[in-house]
């Protein structure tokens, strides 16, 4: 853990210690729900960043070997002037998958409302599966007690979808699972970044096979939202290279299909969504599904989402 750069020099009549520590929820590990739950093991490092009171970035501390994170875990600020500060974190595993924006930030010069945090892909595919990612904001007011505790409450702002089917016929095709977006950037208060014209992307998982040559598969995507309904999910069968979800008139807007079977489903809370896509009669001129997520069914009128 260390500072990007030196936040005091004078240390006379300051603080002793003052600990910023991280709370949240852990899953139940039987039904895998919670309110706003955070898998512990999700978390190897945490980046706290320090921003004035007029938004300008004075530093960081990194913590990149995080071995058991915890609610007891914490980060040291004892080198913080008394002041008014505004706490980011972002917290995850490795950094492959993010980058901040800009590249380095600048002490006294980058701007709160000019920093982004990017899901790094090459081109328009992500083959391989993101971590997920989390964040939490706080006002900060460290004064002259010599001890001195924050609580920053952590947000998930990521997802994981699991998929499988049932009833589709035996064969020896390959399949993949894929999910289309436009959400790859953050601001720095984790609101969705407002880019003009945001190019679309594709997180891609192959789909494997159980005993009954059903399949099986699981991505992570970043965060989902009641407003937002650019996120479609597609099941490719790569050998033939036909589409085999969606199709005719049955869609595949993942946002409409998790609000039509559960309307009162919280995206801040609610982060894994089980989609199990049950076909019926295989016929090409009379084909029929149901779909469930989360136990829950989609509802159709007339083969429209009734959302």
């Amino acid at each position: 853990m260390l500072m990007s750069s030196c936040l005091r020099e004078d240390l006379s009549n300051c603080p002793e210690e003052i600990r910023v520590y991280f709370t949240f929820t852990t899953v139940d590990t039987y039904t895998g729900e919670g309110d706003d739950p955070i898998n512990p093991d999700d978390v190897d490092r945490m980046y706290l960043y320090v921003f004035s009171e007029k938004g300008y970035y004075l530093g960081e501390y990194r913590d990149d070997n995080i071995t058991s994170f915890s609610t007891e875990y914490y980060i040291d600020c004892s080198d913080l002037l008394p002041a008014k500060y505004r706490f980011i974190a972002w917290g995850g595993k490795d950094e492959d998958f993010y980058s901040k924006i800009p590249e380095p930030f600048v002490k006294g010069e980058t701007s709160f409302d000019d920093a982004f945090l990017m899901l790094n892909h090459s081109g328009n595919k992500i083959s391989t599966l993101v971590h997920h990612i989390f964040h939490s904001e706080l006002p900060a007011t460290v004064t002259n007690s010599k001890v001195q505790r924050f609580d920053m409450p952590l947000a998930q702002l990521s997802n994981t979808i699991n998929i499988r089917t049932v009833g589709l016929p035996a064969d020896a095709n390959n399949y993949r699972f894929t999910i289309t977006d436009n959400n790859d950037v953050y601001d720095f208060n984790s609101s969705f970044a407002s880019f003009a014209s945001a190019p679309v992307f594709s997180y891609n998982a192959p789909c494997t096979k159980d005993g009954s040559y059903q399949l099986h598969s699981t991505l992570h995507v970043l965060r989902l939202a009641d407003d937002r309904y650019t996120p479609s999910l597609q099941i490719f069968n790569e050998t033939s290279g036909e589409l085999l979800y969606p199709f005719g008139t049955y869609s595949g807007d993942l946002i409409g299909l998790i609000k039509s079977a559960y309307p009162q489903n919280d995206f801040d809370k609610t982060h894994t969504y089980n989609i199990v896509i049950i076909f019926g009669d295989s016929s090409e001129t009379n084909s029929t599904l149901t779909i469930l997520i989360n136990g829950w069914e989609v509802r159709y009128q007339n083969e429209s989402l009734d959302v």
